[in-house]
C-alpha cells in the first residue's frame, strides 16, 4: 500500500510538472483581457452612443463624450498632443455656458440658440471664446479625426500620416491661416505605424498586438466612426439653420 500510495504521489507531481510545462508555453493572447485595456476606447464608444436623440443632439451627453474622447487622445502619444489640446480647449468654451444653463441648454440647437440671442455674436462672425465657437472647432475636429480613425479600418489603407495629412487638408486647413499651416502639418507628421497607433487605442503595446486583438479594436473604431457620421450631420445643420458657421481663418 506504501508502494501504491508513492506511485501515486510520483505520478501525481509529474503529471502537475508536465502540465506546468504545457501552461507555460501557450502563447498569450491579449484579446482575452480587451475589455479591461481598451476601456478609454469603450467608454468613447458608449457616451457618443447616446448622443443623438432623434434630430437633436443632447448636450450633455455630447459635453460628456467629448471628455471621454480627450482621454483617449491624451493616451494616444505624441501625434495627436496638439489635436487633444485644441479640442481640451474649445471644449472648455462650450462647457462654461452650459454650467450656467444647462435647462436652457439641453440640446446643442438650444445652446447655440440662447447664445445667438444673447447678441454676442456678429451674424456668423462668432465672438471668441463662446460656446458656439468652441463647439464649430469640436465638430471640425472629430470630422478630421472621423476620416483618420476610417483609414485605420481598411486592410490596405494609407499610413496614417498620410490620411491625416490628406484629412487636415479637407476639414481643418481652410479655417487655419498661416501659422497653423505650418504648425498642424508638422505635427501629423509623427503619426506611427498603423499597427501601432492601432495598438495605441487598443490600450496595450504593439508587441501584444495580435491579428485577432487587431481585428477586435479595429471593429470599435469603426463602430465609432459610424456613431460619429450621423451626429456630425445634425450637427453642421444646427450651425448653418442659425447662420452660425463662422469660416474665418485663424
Amino acid at each position: 500500500q506504501n508502494d501504491a500510495s508513492k506511485n501515486l504521489k510520483e505520478f501525481q507531481m509529474n503529471v502537475s510538472r508536465e502540465w506546468g510545462k504545457f501552461v507555460a508555453n501557450i502563447p498569450r493572447l491579449p484579446s482575452r483581457n480587451f475589455n479591461s485595456k481598451s476601456g478609454k476606447l469603450d467608454e468613447v464608444l458608449r457616451t457618443f452612443s447616446s448622443v443623438l436623440n432623434g434630430q437633436d443632439l443632447d448636450t450633455a451627453q455630447l459635453l460628456k463624450a467629448c471628455r471621454a474622447h480627450l482621454a483617449l487622445m491624451k493616451a494616444s502619444g505624441a501625434s495627436l498632443r496638439l489635436v487633444a489640446k485644441d479640442l481640451e480647449s474649445n471644449l472648455q468654451k462650450a462647457e462654461a455656458l452650459y454650467k450656467k444653463s444647462p435647462k436652457e441648454c439641453q440640446n446643442l440647437s438650444s445652446l447655440l440658440q440662447m447664445e445667438r440671442e444673447s447678441g454676442i455674436h456678429d451674424g456668423n462672425v462668432l465672438r471668441d471664446p463662446s460656446a458656439a465657437i468652441g463647439m464649430l472647432w469640436i465638430r471640425r475636429s472629430l470630422s478630421f479625426q472621423a476620416d483618420l480613425y476610417q483609414s485605420l479600418t481598411y486592410s490596405n489603407g494609407p499610413h496614417p500620416r498620410d490620411a491625416a495629412l490628406e484629412s487636415y487638408v479637407k476639414h481643418l486647413h481652410p479655417y487655419h491661416g498661416w501659422a497653423l499651416r505650418k504648425v498642424f502639418p508638422a505635427s501629423l507628421t509623427r503619426m506611427p505605424e498603423k499597427r501601432d497607433l492601432i495598438a495605441v487605442f487598443g490600450g496595450i503595446k504593439s508587441d501584444e498586438l495580435n491579428d485577432d486583438y487587431e481585428r477586435e479594436i479595429v471593429k470599435k473604431i469603426k463602430a465609432l466612426v459610424s456613431e460619429w457620421d450621423p451626429l456630425l450631420d445634425v450637427w453642421r445643420d444646427d450651425f448653418q439653420k442659425l447662420d452660425l458657421e463662422d469660416t474665418r481663418r485663424v
